[in-house]
């Protein structure tokens, strides 16, 4: 039996068309044996010039709130640009992650909407 917790990080979140980027706060992991993002992306009923963009930001070190060395984990999550399109995306972040952070935006042309959670497991037992 597995120990899970589950932490909203955006729910309908509006990243504003050709606003600046929004950051969630750092989420420590330093005790968590495993964390899966999933996130979701949802365009208005006319969709964005350019898509909205999601990018997971780790770190190796909390350091009660102040990572060091925070760098990007892959590439960014891109949506669409169609009318009303919907996308869902899952990531599993390996163990030696020890904080994440979500940066959001880059969008243009109308706003859309992002959604996100994390499903943390601290402990694995019988």
């Amino acid at each position: 039996m597995a120990t899970k917790s589950l932490i909203q990080i955006w729910s309908g979140q509006t990243l504003t068309a050709g606003a600046a980027s929004t950051s969630s706060s750092w989420i420590d992991l330093s005790s968590a044996d495993s964390a899966q993002i999933s996130i979701r992306l949802t365009n208005g009923a006319t969709g964005p010039t350019a898509a909205a963009q999601v990018q997971i930001v780790v770190a190796n070190d909390y350091n009660s709130g102040s990572p060091h060395l925070p760098c990007n984990f892959g590439g960014p999550i891109v949506g669409g640009t169609a009318a009303s399109e919907v996308d869902y995306l899952s990531v599993d972040l390996p163990i030696s992650v020890a904080a994440v952070q979500l940066v959001a935006g880059s969008n243009t042309g109308q706003n859309v909407t992002v959604d996100a959670d994390i499903s943390i497991v601290t402990a694995i037992g019988a």
